[in-house]
């Protein structure tokens, strides 16, 4: 009993553990588009899913879907990504 507890923790620790690293990198590969221009990724993944205007700010909410993964970019008033987001 006591060895299918320590083994069922352990086996949560590893989840967390890889779930994290995925979340990282998941970061790590949609940061790379900040500071590059809407064309180019409209080049690169065509044309969004759904485009919403951020009144706010002057730029656009941009919501993609590219070879199963989605992605949430924001852009300013220029057209750049301010920032970026994969979310599954």
């Amino acid at each position: 009993m006591k060895r299918l507890i320590t083994t069922g923790a352990l086996a949560i620790g590893l989840m967390v553990i890889a779930a994290g690293c995925t979340a990282q990198e998941s970061r790590k590969a949609a940061s790379e588009w900040i500071g590059k221009d809407r064309t180019q990724l409209a080049t690169q993944m065509g044309q969004p899913k759904e485009a919403v205007p951020m009144t706010d700010t002057g730029g656009e909410m941009l919501f993609y879907s590219y070879e199963g993964h989605h992605y949430v970019f924001e852009t300013g008033p220029d057209g750049l990504i301010t920032s970026a987001v994969q979310t599954r």
